[in-house]
């Protein structure tokens, strides 16, 4: 990364954050101080090693596991410790007084639209992937016979309310099957397309897909199925913070999001995005009062929480997100050089750079267990990594296909040393199979 942008947007970024009241002394101190030393280090390695000092890791733990959850950064956490000792000195006044916490949150939502690349009047602030997922799914007005076109590769999370109106409006869920790796976003999309029917009525994917990383080529399925008017549903959980999400050039209808997972935000966190001109198509309840972050539609919530989320995009902000994704990739790139090499393993995500996301990589084990590969990992090594078990079916659909995978994630917290470290002691392991 060129030294004179990284620092730019870092320091300037997070030297603007302190002034906010409600951090606490430490806090404050914390990004004074990174703020001031990204000014004067060299770049590359020293840069991201400054950044990798606003972690809480207990020393020697390797997390490559972000797809699940993410670890949220120092200053975050002290600023949500005194968000929450803020609400309590007078809760009735921060809970419903433009003055007190209660006038900050409305900025949070316009944060996160900026982040994702629309409205105010698209975003609504969440709890996780399924809440947002489960809204949009018993929003749409399915009825008998229509057909929600999916993957084998989805998480359950996202599944969950496809199969609610499957059961009780008679919806048809049609999955299509992935292979592991895709070869191209052209065979993809000729997948999607010769899955398509007259009944089709939603097209629901993954962003970046659970179990093998695989970017989708949501642009291009968007230009394939907008003008059959299919609505098309996205599954965002494994983006933002990992990808530079623009949701407007992804073209998609609704898109749901974990920010507690590659954005790094308090857990708990989310976003709800509902494209403006399919908002008529696409209405959950918890919109029905607007899309504000208060209203009668989703009642009293943990202010402190949601300030803590726009502070963590702050974060991201002030690092600049492509250089974050560019990390991301770096790290994932170099680890997969490493893990290529070791034996018993076969690689699951595709080696397109259009097709594999920056920061997961999959490998399929054709001897030993991943549960207990996974297992020795964490309990002996303190690494943690995912077991990907293999493909979500639905009775009486496509036949389970068991991968016997373990999942890596890499992000600003990680460095190569770790990865060296990890192949290093999963090597170790295979060999002894």
């Amino acid at each position: 990364m060129e030294r004179r942008s990284f620092v730019r947007h870092l320091a300037a970024g997070l030297a603007g954050l302190p002034l906010l009241p409600h951090l606490s002394a430490a806090a404050n101190e914390q990004l004074q101080s990174l703020a001031a030393d990204l000014r004067t280090l060299a770049p590359g390695p020293a840069q991201w090693r400054r950044v990798r000092d606003e972690f809480n890791y207990t020393p020697g733990l390797i997390h490559l596991n972000c797809g699940t959850i993410g670890a949220t950064p120092r200053p975050i956490v002290e600023a949500l410790c005194a968000l929450l000792h803020e609400l309590e000195s007078s809760p009735y006044h921060h809970t419903f007084e433009g003055s007190g916490l209660y006038g900050r949150i409305e900025g949070v939502r316009e944060k996160a639209a900026a982040f994702v690349g629309a409205a105010a009047d698209e975003i609504a602030l969440t709890s996780n992937t399924t809440e947002g997922m489960n809204g949009v799914a018993t929003g749409i007005d399915l009825r008998e016979g229509d057909e929600v076109l999916t993957t084998d590769h989805e998480h359950g999370g996202g599944m969950v309310g496809w199969q609610y109106m499957a059961k009780h409006r008679g919806a048809r869920i049609v999955q299509l099957r992935i292979p592991p790796p895709a070869r191209s976003a052209q065979q993809i999309l000729d997948l999607v397309a010769a899955h398509l029917s007259p009944r089709t009525r939603v097209c629901f994917f993954s962003h970046v897909e659970t179990i093998t990383g695989t970017l989708m080529p949501m642009a291009r399925i968007s230009d394939l199925v907008r003008p059959k008017g299919i609505l098309l549903v996205c599954d965002g959980a494994q983006a933002p913070g990992m990808v530079d999400v623009d949701l407007k050039a992804l073209g998609v209808d609704a898109y749901a999001s974990s920010s507690h997972k590659w954005m790094l935000a308090p857990k708990g966190s989310g976003l709800l995005y509902i494209r403006k001109e399919a908002q008529e198509q696409i209405h959950p309840v918890v919109v029905h009062s607007g899309f504000g972050a208060y209203s009668a539609s989703v009642g009293t919530r943990s202010w402190p929480q949601l300030i803590a989320h726009g502070l963590t995009m702050d974060f991201h902000n002030a690092i600049g997100r492509p250089q974050v994704q560019a990390r991301c990739r770096q790290l994932n790139t170099y680890l997969r050089q490493r893990l290529d090499a070791l034996p018993h393993l076969r690689c699951l995500t595709p080696a397109d750079p259009e097709l594999s996301s920056p920061g997961i990589v999959t490998y399929a084990l054709d001897k030993g267990k991943n549960g207990e590969i996974a297992a020795q990992l964490h309990g002996q090594h303190n690494i943690w990594v995912k077991p990907a078990a293999g493909t979500y079916t639905l009775p009486g659909g496509l036949p389970h296909e068991d991968y016997n995978a373990l999942r890596f994630s890499t992000h600003i917290y990680n460095d190569e040393a770790q990865l060296d470290h990890a192949a290093d002691i999963l090597g170790d392991i295979l060999k002894a199979l």
